[in-house]
C-alpha cells in the first residue's frame, strides 16, 4: 500500500468519526415499516422491542440509505443469540 492510500483512510476514518451519529432503529424509516410487518408475520414481540431499543452508528446521510436485510441480518443476530 502507497503512503497515499494510508492518508485517505486515515481521512476517511476521522471523518466518519466527527460525523457519525447514533440512530435508533425507531428513528429510521425503513425500519418502523419493517417491524410492523415482521409483527404481522408472526415474529416474537420480544424480539421487535429489543430491537425497538437498540442504535447504530451512521452517518446521516446513510440513514435513508439503510435496507431491510441489515434489519434481517440484526434479527437473525438475536434468534441465534437465544
Amino acid at each position: 500500500m502507497d503512503d497515499n492510500m494510508d492518508d485517505e483512510e486515515i481521512r476517511g476514518a476521522l471523518d466518519f468519526q466527527a460525523r457519525e451519529q447514533r440512530y435508533p432503529l425507531m428513528k429510521i424509516p425503513a425500519y418502523r415499516a419493517w417491524s410492523k410487518r415482521k409483527l404481522h408475520e408472526g415474529v416474537s414481540a420480544a424480539l421487535i422491542a429489543h430491537l425497538d431499543a437498540t442504535s447504530i452508528v451512521l452517518l446521516p446521510e446513510e440513514v435513508d440509505k439503510i435496507m431491510e436485510n441489515t434489519f434481517d441480518e440484526m434479527l437473525d443476530e438475536l434468534r441465534f443469540d437465544e
